[in-house]
């Protein structure tokens, strides 16, 4: 075995976002904030990152970092799953309104079927999703009922 291997054999395993524009990860990847971009011209929120305000077309855009709980404002339950979808079905996915306004849309996890409804509180939550070509755990955003 050679000491490139060796190195490659005792690498930890890291965790990644799924995608920095989005979610910013703790190191160990277990806490997560939403990012997003609000437009300094008209003081529309965005969750991601677009290159310009989807409300005015101002291009003054400031990163922020989005409240991690919300609101249920819509539903489905998935039980279909899309191609590529290495999950459990039947899945729960929802959109979730956050204070700052944007409405964002993911699975709703530690939730049974019959208690998701609008208006529901949850809150953010991070899972590993699977790994990337490099070996690395790539953690997801989803949401959970907040507790009571």
């Amino acid at each position: 075995m050679s000491e490139t291997d060796k190195e490659e054999e005792r690498k930890p395993v890291q965790r990644v976002s799924v995608t920095e524009a989005r979610l910013k990860i703790s190191e160990d990847g277990t806490r997560g904030v939403l990012l997003g971009k609000k437009c300094q011209d008209c003081g529309q929120t965005f969750f991601g990152a677009p290159q310009f305000c989807l409300k005015c077309t101002s291009a003054n855009l400031k990163p922020v970092e989005l409240t991690s709980e919300g609101v249920v404002t819509t539903y489905t339950i998935v039980r279909q799953a899309p191609p590529g979808w290495q999950g459990d079905v039947p899945y729960l996915l929802a959109t979730v309104r956050v204070p700052e306004g944007p409405h964002i849309a993911s699975e709703v996890v530690d939730c049974p079927e019959e208690d998701l409804k609008v208006g529901l509180e949850v809150e953010l939550t991070m899972r590993v999703g699977g790994t990337d070509k490099n070996g690395n755990e790539v953690v997801i955003y989803k949401w959970r009922p907040r507790p009571s």
